[in-house]
C-alpha cells in the first residue's frame, strides 16, 4: 500500500480504478498510470479484506452475546420502525501503521490467493487463448495490411513495456517504421539493431516471438 499518497476514502480509489479503466478501454494509460491502477486497487481490495474480517468476527460475536444475556421478564418497549438497526460501522482508514502485515494474516488467515502483479496481469491478458487447432492455423497466416490495427490494446501495453522500455511514443514511431519496409529483411534488421538492440535489459523471449510473428504476417 502506498504510504506517500496519504489516506485516501473508499470512494476515491473507486474513482480512480474507473478512470484507469476508462483509459485501459480508450487507450490512453501508459505502464506509469497502469501501475498507479494496480495500486489503487490493491489498497482498495485490502481495505474490503479488513472490513470482511470485522464483519465475520462480530458475525461470531452475536450469538455469544445472545446466549449469555438472560431474557427479562418485562420487555423493554420496541424502538420506532424509522430507527436505525445496529450494523458494522465501516471505518476504512488504517488503525495501525503495520496494516500491511495486518492484511497478510488475514489473507493467510482465509486463504485468499495473492494478488497479481501488473507485469503478470499484463503478461496473462495479452497471452492469446486456446482455440482450434483449424483456426489457429488459418489467423496464423492471415495477412496483415497495418501492424497498429492487427495489435491488441492487451499486447500494444505488453510490447511497449517488454520490447520498448516502456516509452509509448517509441512504440508508436516503431511501427509506423516497420509498416513502411516494403520486405521482411529490412523490417527484421530494424527489429534486431533498432528496437531490441538498443534495450538496457534482455527483451522478454515469449513478447518478441509474438511481435515477430506478427511482423512476419505483414510481408506475408
Amino acid at each position: 500500500m502506498s504510504s506517500d499518497k496519504g489516506f485516501r476514502s473508499m470512494s476515491a480509489l473507486v474513482e480512480a480504478v474507473r478512470k484507469a479503466e476508462e483509459g485501459l478501454r480508450t487507450g490512453s494509460i501508459g505502464l506509469d498510470g497502469l501501475d498507479r491502477a494496480t495500486d489503487d486497487a490493491r489498497e482498495f481490495y485490502e481495505r474490503l479484506v479488513v472490513l470482511r474480517h470485522k464483519a465475520r468476527e462480530q458475525a461470531k460475536a452475536k450469538p455469544v452475546a445472545a446466549a449469555a444475556t438472560p431474557e427479562p421478564l418485562v420487555k423493554a418497549a420496541e424502538p420506532p420502525v424509522d430507527a436505525p438497526s445496529p450494523g458494522i460501522r465501516l471505518d476504512t482508514k488504517p488503525q495501525d501503521p503495520r496494516q500491511t502485515s495486518l492484511i497478510e494474516a488475514i489473507a493467510e488467515n482465509e486463504e485468499e490467493p495473492v494478488m497479481k502483479t501488473a507485469a503478470e496481469f499484463l503478461k496473462e491478458t495479452a497471452a492469446p487463448k486456446k482455440v482450434p487447432e483449424s483456426l489457429a492455423e488459418k489467423m496464423g497466416r492471415a495477412h496483415i495490411d497495418d501492424l497498429g490495427k492487427a495489435i491488441s490494446l492487451s499486447h500494444k501495453f505488453w510490447f511497449t513495456a517488454e520490447l520498448f522500455g516502456g516509452d509509448t511514443k517509441a512504440y508508436e514511431a516503431a511501427i509506423a517504421r516497420l509498416n513502411g519496409f516494403n520486405d521482411m529483411g529490412d523490417a527484421q534488421a530494424f527489429l534486431d539493431n533498432e528496437v531490441v538492440g538498443k534495450l538496457k535489459k534482455a527483451a522478454d523471449p515469449e513478447a518478441l516471438e509474438t511481435f515477430t510473428e506478427l511482423l512476419q504476417r505483414r510481408f506475408h
